[in-house]
């Protein structure tokens, strides 16, 4: 019975969050335009099908400056950064290609490469028209990373 209640109260906390993010399309197509774009992980799934509830703070910025992400890591690190105490994906970089292109049934997919020497080999972006995105992370270092969120205005 205990399990049950709390599968409710996940279910109705995660549609309330759901119905919470909804952003305007066309503050959405703007902000893509112009490659400004703020994206929150909310969620993190690792390569080993380990998926955790991230408190707010964790973003991937792009602007047509730079790209900076602040993201959480677990999982596989193929390359040791003695004295490091941190594990995340800390990431910046300037010099980058960025490619839209529009989804059959609204939204977005996002490709970003950099083309400067980077620990980062690709981010892929799938922003929704509401709001919601999803993000994966390609490492030369690390496994793969994926995150769900939003799309902050």
């Amino acid at each position: 019975m205990k399990t049950l209640a709390s599968i409710i109260i996940f279910c109705l906390s995660f549609f309330g969050f759901a119905q919470a993010q909804q952003t305007d399309p066309e503050k959405l197509q703007s902000a893509i335009d112009s490659e400004t774009i703020v994206f929150e992980a909310r969620q993190a799934s690792g390569m080993n099908g380990r998926m955790i509830q991230l408190d707010p703070g964790y973003t991937l910025q792009v602007s047509p400056e730079k790209v900076v992400g602040n993201l959480p890591f677990f999982g596989r690190s193929y390359q040791g950064n003695p004295g490091s105490g941190d594990g995340g994906l800390k990431f910046e970089f300037s010099e980058f290609d960025f490619l839209v292109k529009p989804k059959k049934k609204g939204g977005w997919e996002i490709t970003i490469e950099p083309t400067e020497t980077s620990d980062i080999r690709s981010v892929y972006l799938t922003v929704q028209k509401n709001g919601s995105a999803s993000l994966r992370v390609i490492s030369n270092s690390k496994q793969g990373m994926s995150y769900n969120g939003y799309i902050k205005e």
